[in-house]
Formats: structure tokens, C-alpha cells, sequence
């Protein structure tokens, strides 16, 4: 449902908060979903990133800092680039 929404956009590239997934990278025929590891069991939190598209094809390297902190690497053949995705606290939490 999330790849029909976003081709319908014309989105090669979102970064997606609260996603509830397993982490790691889920691969499809034509897009993929890089996803941050969970806080806890109880599936909470995650960010990932949703690439199809040309740039799969530049998804060199995919970092899991925390379950709220993940980055993407594009590497194409003039320039690279780091896309960071941050689930930032709310208020009332530490």
C-alpha cells in the first residue's frame, strides 16, 4: 500500500518515522525498505527509508545507529551523499 501511494507521488527516495518493522533491509521487485532496528519487542519507534526507482542502484550503505537513528548512503558516480533519519524525542520524555 506504501509503494502504491508513494509511485502514485513520484517519490524515489522517503524517509518514513514510527514504521513498526522488522529491521534490516527488505527488498522488492522494484523498491526497497531500509529499516532501523527496534527499541524493544514491542515494536515501537523505527526509522527507515523507502528507495525505488534510479536510485536503488546508488543504495551503497545503510547505518543503524540506534532504533531512532538510521542512515542511507547514495553513491553515484559524480558525488555521494548521506541522508540521516532522526525520530526525535517528544515532550515529556527524557
Amino acid at each position: 500500500m506504501l509503494h502504491n501511494e508513494l509511485s502514485n507521488l513520484d517519490f524515489d527516495v522517503v524517509a518514513l518515522q514510527e514504521t513498526r518493522l522488522e529491521s534490516g533491509i527488505q527488498k522488492f521487485d522494484n523498491f526497497a525498505i531500509f529499516n532501523s532496528e527496534l527499541e524493544s519487542k514491542k515494536q515501537e519507534f523505527g526509522c527507515s527509508f523507502y528507495v525505488s526507482g534510479e536510485f536503488l542502484k546508488y543504495a551503497e550503505d545503510f547505518k543503524i545507529i540506534n532504533e531512532r537513528i538510521c542512515c542511507l548512503r547514495l553513491k553515484a558516480k559524480w558525488f555521494s551523499c548521506t541522508l540521516r533519519n532522526v525520530h526525535a524525542l517528544t515532550n515529556g520524555k527524557n
